[in-house]
């Protein structure tokens, strides 16, 4: 997850400027190169009787021809089936419990409920079952990941609504990373549905649904929809950028562009990313100016940035005049707590911090007769970061 802190301001009259460039690194402008699509694609699986049965389609977040693909569910234990389909369907059971090994089991979909087939019943998920959602072959979704999934459940063991509620966690990893374990309680009676979001505040591609308890307890999936988003690409060459709207004439707008240069291992490999947005109204820091991106955590994964932090109260770079305060830096954290900023031509960790300055630009301009101090940065690095003032 990547946050940074400052801002900008546009249309005010510069009245003096001082560029620092650290280790001989020249200003970097970046150019922009292909644009990223911003509005995400997503999958619906949809389960609902009738002549429309089960599908799955695929939703382009351009708003190109969506691809359905009709379902085959066959009652029973057997796992619903699509050709080459967009989402894919698996299930686990853990014969010792769900903090030991598990073997493959059969998916079983029957009159609009999912479930495992491994333990009676074949369409719900028992304790020790794992019912997995996670991208499909097919090319359109073939190695990407979700940052949403969207989940339609329903209690379905012989309980009431005195009986204690059923515990249903839900675990989202990437790659092998359990990246986030999310718990919810569906209560009784038998029936009860319950609406399930992950958030946005993950990236992974697979989602397992399990039951921790009671004993008896038994849950399904449910139609009529299920909704998974996936994850934006950034790949090789491409570029984002965001700019807040909440600044005020004072404190301007935050604007930062991240580039994608490449991935060391895969030249070739797109970056997925989540959550990308800009404000100046952070609660969790002080002068309320920030970026998140949430993206896949890639240790060989390239990328610059060029942030424009806005104005700030009159400062100075490392100044010694009385009564002239000094810019404050930026902080990085590399995940355990936040440090101040270095300096480098260019990020090449171990030598260098993962992720470093190289270059940073200071104006003076003056706004409604009061002078405040532009600051502007650019970054290199590899892998993910947070930053923030």
């Amino acid at each position: 997850m990547w946050g940074l802190s400052r801002g900008w301001i546009r249309g005010s009259a510069a009245v003096a400027a001082l560029s620092l460039v650290a280790g001989g690194a020249t200003w970097l402008h970046l150019d922009s190169g292909a644009a990223a699509s911003s509005a995400p694609d997503k999958i619906v699986y949809s389960q609902q009787n009738g002549k429309n049965g089960e599908y799955l389609q695929y939703l382009p977040g351009d708003g190109s021809k969506s691809t359905t693909q009709p379902v085959t569910g066959g009652g029973g234990c057997a796992t619903p089936n699509a050709v080459n389909p967009v989402l894919a369907f698996s299930a686990k059971y853990y014969a010792g419990g769900y903090n030991g090994a598990s073997t493959s089991a059969i998916v079983g979909a029957f009159n609009s409920r999912t479930g495992v087939c491994q333990i009676s019943q074949a369409w719900s998920i028992e304790v020790n079952e794992g019912l997995v959602f996670g991208p499909g072959p097919n090319a359109l979704t073939s190695g990407r990941a979700f940052s949403r999934a969207q989940l339609q459940l329903e209690r379905e063991d012989k309980s009431t609504a005195s009986d204690p509620p059923a515990v249903v966690n839900i675990v989202l990893r990437l790659g092998s990373n359990v990246v986030a374990t999310q718990s919810y309680n569906l209560p009784g009676p038998n029936g009860t549905p319950l609406a399930t979001d992950t958030g946005t505040n993950y990236l992974f591609d697979s989602l397992e649904i399990r039951v921790v308890s009671p004993a008896a307890g038994s849950i399904s999936v449910i139609g009529p929809t299920s909704t998974f988003t996936l994850a934006n690409q950034l790949c090789v060459g491409q570029s984002i950028s965001q700019t807040s709207t909440d600044g005020t004439p004072t404190s301007g707008q935050v604007s930062v562009t991240f580039t994608y240069v490449g991935n060391s291992v895969d030249p070739s490999t797109c970056k997925a990313y989540g959550t990308f947005a800009a404000t100046t109204t952070d609660p969790n820091v002080n002068d309320g100016k920030s970026v998140q991106l949430i993206a896949a955590n890639a240790s060989r994964d390239h990328l610059t940035a060029d942030v424009d932090w806005g104005l700030f109260p009159y400062c100075q770079p490392g100044t010694s005049v009385p009564n002239v305060p000094t810019c404050p830096p930026t902080l990085v954290d590399f995940g355990s707590g936040f440090q101040v900023q270095t300096f480098c031509a260019a990020a090449n960790p171990p030598a260098t911090a993962p992720w470093c300055t190289t270059s940073q630009n200071y104006e003076y301009v003056t706004v409604n007769g009061t002078t405040f101090t532009h600051i502007t940065e650019t970054w290199d690095g590899l892998g993910d970061i947070v930053y923030h003032h």
